[in-house]
């Protein structure tokens, strides 16, 4: 017998989320792709001020339950055209060693206590090394980056790859909020999210449900015609 995932109803929120889905057919039917009890149940793509930002993909797990992961525009499971692809975004999600769990669980957290607006969370590897910051924001969120590097080479390659902004060691309180001011506007009320066409689970963040633009009331519309 198929084991089905755990989401609630046709329009549950998971605290920051809300799910559309037909409440008819058990979770595997719908999902893009089913992995033994593992599942990826939706691909959105984001949008911040009309311009493609990245992309979030929803997994369920037995062990780990629901995950949203991002990936930004310039990884390559985030190039649009990847996402837009069914086959080219299966073809690279597979590869993906830790796909159905937050690499976060892996690591160490440390809260960094910068007296800030928002929560700041170091994270380290086995080895005690510094991984990468994540931050908590007031409606949520979660904002990613200012990733560590191994060594002064490595930091080169890190600061190339992500626009100036990586560290060797902790970073700063002027790093973080630096980096927080620099990506914030991707994490404000300009930001949008619409399911891939292959999604036939919708997910949204519950920010913008509560909007006329919703996406989850976009397709209930065009479903009742």
């Amino acid at each position: 017998m198929e084991k089905e995932a755990k989401v609630k109803s046709t329009e549950s929120s998971d605290e920051n989320y809300v799910y559309f889905f037909d409440e008819s057919k058990p979770i595997y039917e719908q999902a893009i792709l089913k992995e033994g009890d593992k599942y990826l149940l939706n691909v959105r793509k984001i949008y911040t001020d009309d311009s493609y930002y990245g992309v979030c993909y929803t997994t369920c797990e037995h062990n780990f339950g629901i995950q949203h992961q991002f990936r930004c525009k310039d990884r390559p499971l985030g190039n649009l055209l990847v996402v837009d692809n069914k086959h080219e975004f299966l073809s690279k999600f597979t590869n993906i060693k830790d796909r159905y769990e937050s690499p976060t669980l892996n690591l160490r957290q440390e809260e960094a206590h910068f007296k800030l607006p928002y929560k700041v969370f170091f994270y380290y590897d086995e080895y005690d090394r510094y991984c990468y910051t994540q931050y908590l924001l007031r409606n949520g969120r979660v904002l990613r980056g200012l990733y560590g590097a191994k060594d002064t080479k490595d930091l080169q390659r890190l600061l190339k790859e992500f626009n100036g902004f990586a560290t060797l060691g902790e970073p700063t309180k002027n790093q973080i909020i630096n980096f927080y001011q620099d990506k914030i506007n991707s994490y404000s009320n300009n930001q949008i999210s619409v399911s891939t066409d292959y999604s036939k689970i919708i997910v949204e963040h519950s920010t913008q449900y509560e909007q006329e633009w919703s996406d989850i009331k976009r397709r209930k519309s065009a479903l009742q015609g």
